[in-house]
């Protein structure tokens, strides 16, 4: 290469180094461009639906994550800061539903255990009607049988003639203390239970004796299972038991329940009357702030409330919501938790 030309070079380069620094200065400085930069650029604007769509197919080609919910920092017509847009299409595929805000009682409840059991009129002990060999067993423990299923055949002793034995109730063998070839005397050779009604006998103490009465409700429990049913018999105990027993009827027909369960009964003792109740599903705090989620046109609203008398199902509500307003209930938490992410997406 000739030395003029590379001379030439020498004195260009010179003459713009202090702009090719400039430029190494900026690429090396400044952020590079993204999506997330663009959209929170753009969350602040108001856009059409062409440049909302823009934006999501941009996202969605170059692989970023969108969020199920859109929300938006100006608040709503009462001034409180969160709105979230939603349509219907989506709180039914999110799971979120809602309810009308109305009047209501708070329940004072007593909370009582204890254990359920089978209906005594539902157990059938099978024995032999004369002593003979058993030369058919039929059924195993857990298997059903209906009522009239033939479950065993004996040879009597006195005639050696075989006779047959049926099922007297429909039910679950829940034991089997014989086999075949082995004589039947006196024991029992079976028992059947019909589990479709069980009760359940809560230990009623001393000091709760004064608060327990026949016909009070009563909200059976068991982890996230339920289901109500109301006080049907008071039995008193041996005289040393420092408890009597509240017997509850159980509608097992699902088959839900399990004879034997160790259970928790809340019992009903006292009800008052308030103007205004909220499902306890829809509370959730946003820093520190006691609010619920009130469905609006375009979704849903931050709401802080005051809240009264509560019975761990229901609350009373002293303000921040009117009645027949409606509110996010189940799977309200997913509202907090999108606003929490996009508050920390507008502070980043």
């Amino acid at each position: 290469m000739n030395k003029h030309f590379l001379a030439r070079r020498l004195k260009v380069g010179l003459k713009n180094g202090l702009l090719m620094s400039a430029v190494l200065a900026t690429l090396l400085f400044t952020p590079p461009f993204s999506l997330t930069s663009y959209a929170t650029y753009y969350a602040d604007k108001p856009v059409d639906n062409h440049s909302a769509t823009k934006v999501a197919e941009h996202a969605d080609v170059h692989g970023e994550p969108i969020s199920i919910l859109n929300s938006d920092e100006h608040g709503d017509e009462h001034g409180e800061e969160g709105h979230i847009e939603m349509s219907a299409e989506m709180m039914k595929t999110v799971g979120i539903t809602t309810v009308t805000a109305s009047s209501g009682e708070i329940k004072q409840r007593l909370t009582l255990y204890g254990t359920s059991t089978t209906e005594p009129s539902s157990v059938s002990h099978v024995r032999a009607r004369f002593a003979g060999i058993i030369t058919k067993l039929s059924v195993n423990v857990g298997d059903k049988v209906k009522k009239g299923q033939l479950i065993a055949e004996i040879e009597s002793n006195n005639s050696l003639t075989r006779y047959s034995i049926h099922a007297a109730i429909s039910g679950v063998i829940t034991q089997r203390n014989a086999n075949p070839g082995e004589l039947a005397n006196e024991q029992v050779l079976l028992t059947i239970e019909d589990h479709q009604k069980l009760w359940l006998e809560l230990q009623v103490f001393a000091t709760q004796q004064p608060k327990v009465a026949i016909g009070q409700a009563v909200r059976i429990t068991r982890e996230l299972q339920f289901t109500d049913s109301v006080i049907s018999q008071l039995l008193p105990t041996s005289k040393n038991s420092p408890f009597i027993i509240a017997r509850v009827p159980l509608d097992n027909s699902q088959g839900t329940w399990s004879a034997g369960s160790l259970l928790s009964g809340s019992v009903v003792i006292n009800k008052k009357s308030v103007p205004l109740i909220i499902d306890n599903r829809a509370i959730q705090v946003m820093a520190g702030k006691t609010v619920i989620f009130v469905k609006n046109d375009h979704g849903f609203a931050m709401r802080e409330v005051s809240l009264g008398l509560s019975d761990g199902q229901f609350s009373q509500i002293l303000s921040g919501l009117d009645l027949g307003e409606v509110y996010g209930v189940k799977n309200s938490y997913l509202l907090k938790a999108d606003l929490e992410k996009s508050s920390a997406e507008h502070h980043h």
